[in-house]
């Protein structure tokens, strides 16, 4: 039953159905944890995840990922060296901001932040399971891309055999952009940067990632 759940709400958000609107954001983030989809698409060195229908890879580099959707571009972040450790801290709520609040299911767990920009926007910030998303986008475009957010890192399904090899070797190449996905964003300008460098959205086949399969 929660397969199903998952499913449709991946078709509700791929055909651009109004229904997700109808919902509120922490409802959104409850629906996707609560919900498991057994199908991977992405597959990388150490974990795997699934893609979404509509959602195209256009960078990735180590751990970091540049993911578009609308034209809006997604960073995001896999630290699969916390979750070899185990690392967990806790997330204090925020008062000044549009939303913050943690998010726990299992023995997973993480925060989301949303906050005004400076360009009457909104600047989405997930970290769950032990990997972090970050967009900014319209305000019709809010709830839409956080369920794309959660589906994604609710998917996420780490390979232990790989990245206990992997653990022996340098855990992060030199050149890898690294992150702590406990430290929430003081604003959206590194967020800006990592886009700017690494995510710029054009729209043809060569911006498909040559290591990503579908299947």
């Amino acid at each position: 039953m929660k397969k199903i759940i998952l499913i449709l709400i991946v078709i509700i958000l791929s055909s651009g159905c109004t229904f997700i609107n109808d919902l509120e954001v922490k409802d959104i983030i409850s629906k996707m944890v609560t919900s498991k989809v057994e199908t991977t698409n992405v597959y990388r060195l150490g974990y795997k995840y699934f893609l979404p229908k509509g959602m195209r890879i256009i960078n990735h580099f180590g751990s970091n990922e540049v993911l578009s959707h609308n034209q809006n571009n997604y960073f995001m972040y896999v630290d699969y060296v916390s979750y070899y450790n185990k690392i967990k801290k806790d997330y204090e709520k925020k008062d000044n901001i549009y939303l913050s609040d943690t998010i726990n299911y299992g023995d997973k767990f993480g925060y989301v932040e949303i906050k005004n920009t400076a360009n009457d926007k909104y600047f989405v910030e997930i970290m769950y399971n032990y990997a972090k998303m970050e967009v900014i986008v319209d305000r019709n475009e809010l709830k839409e891309s956080i369920g794309y957010i959660m589906s994604i890192l609710s998917s996420i399904e780490y390979q232990d055999i790989v990245l206990k090899s992997l653990m022996g070797e340098d855990a992060l190449s030199s050149n890898e952009v690294t992150y702590d996905i406990f430290e929430t964003a003081k604003t959206e300008s590194d967020y800006l940067e990592i886009i700017e460098e690494y995510g710029e959205y054009k729209e043809d086949e060569e911006n498909v990632d040559p290591d990503f399969i579908r299947r």
